[in-house]
């Protein structure tokens, strides 16, 4: 059981961490989402493709959910 709690804790740190380096990388766009979401307008601001725009949203929005269920899982 020792060995299966520690490699579940090894992959819970990966996903954290994963996921505030992701955060870090597009923070500007997921900012300027929440402030005001706008799939066209962010990606004619910022000169991407829309469905660049759209991933890094949907990733960022992946990522907040992996987080909170092993926050849900270690408190258990």
């Amino acid at each position: 059981m020792k060995g299966t709690k520690s490699v579940r804790e090894f992959i819970h740190a990966y996903f954290v961490i994963r996921a505030n380096d992701f955060y870090v990388s597009n923070s500007k766009i997921i900012d300027e989402f929440k402030k005001s979401p706008g799939l066209y307008r962010i990606s004619e601001k910022r000169g991407l493709h829309v469905g660049q725009v759209y991933n890094i949203v949907k990733t960022h929005d992946i990522n907040v959910l992996n987080v909170n269920i092993i926050k849900l899982m270690e408190t258990k």
